[in-house]
């Protein structure tokens, strides 16, 4: 018998976190989603959810900060929807690749949960004129380069505003993956809502190995202030009767 997923519940701080929201052709991603998750979809475009985060003291809950890891994560995920057989949905982020900075966190991530951990050094240097992102991956290296200044409107936008696209961007705390035997696990995330503050930055340049040959175009981004986070204890959904 398989062990599920996201057995515990894990809590930690993301101390530094920018968010890089992607569109690209629906269809693009139907193929990369296991059945029977959807994109999540506007305008025939579906989401792609890059967050580049600095963890600090993620631990099981209950445990102390002084025995938790602190770490860089850069996550690549899509925007889905997860019909349940009662007729409801969940919409949530699909992790398809993840790296991290920390050898230990990519064993005990590929043990405990599909996030699809890989380890590459990940480096931050930020300056008054500038933040660089750089993950040093021997198969999908990225850089980013964020300047302070209003960024532009993202041409070809499936929205009408920035604010409709910020409202749509805002993901649902979820990270939804499929087990072995095609049922859900969901993995609901806590946090104080009103605590959660971010705001549009403008990239200056970005590029990112993993979505090479793919058309995708960035629909905006944003720095996240520091907020405390709680990652629960996987739920089964049984989707095969």
């Amino acid at each position: 018998m398989r062990m599920q997923k996201n057995p515990l519940t894990i809590v930690g701080r993301l101390q530094r976190c920018w968010l890089f929201a992607y569109r690209t052709p629906a269809e693009a991603v139907r193929r990369i989603l296991p059945s029977p998750l959807e994109p999540v979809t506007r305008g025939g475009c579906a989401f792609w959810n890059v967050v580049v985060c600095q963890v600090r003291a993620m631990r099981p809950k209950g445990f102390p900060p002084v025995v938790g890891v602190s770490y860089w994560h850069v996550a690549y995920r899509l925007y889905v929807r997860l019909p349940l057989p009662a007729g409801e949905t969940i919409e949530g982020l699909y992790f398809v690749r993840s790296d991290c900075n920390r050898a230990l966190m990519s064993l005990a991530g590929n043990l405990l949960t599909d996030f699809r951990f890989h380890t590459a050094p990940i480096s931050v240097r930020e300056t008054p004129d500038a933040v660089e992102l750089r993950v040093a991956s021997a198969d999908a290296p990225a850089h980013a380069r964020l300047v302070p200044a209003a960024p532009p409107i993202a041409p070809g936008s499936p929205f009408a505003s920035p604010q409709e696209a910020a409202a749509f961007l805002a993901y649902e705390p979820y990270g939804i993956s499929l087990t072995a035997a095609g049922d859900a696990n969901v993995i609901h995330v806590t946090r104080d809502e009103r605590a959660w503050h971010s705001r549009p930055v403008c990239v200056e340049s970005a590029r990112w190995a993993f979505f090479a040959g793919q058309n995708i175009q960035l629909e905006a981004c944003y720095a996240v202030d520091p907020i405390a986070y709680q990652w629960d204890r996987g739920h089964l959904y049984r989707l095969h009767w």
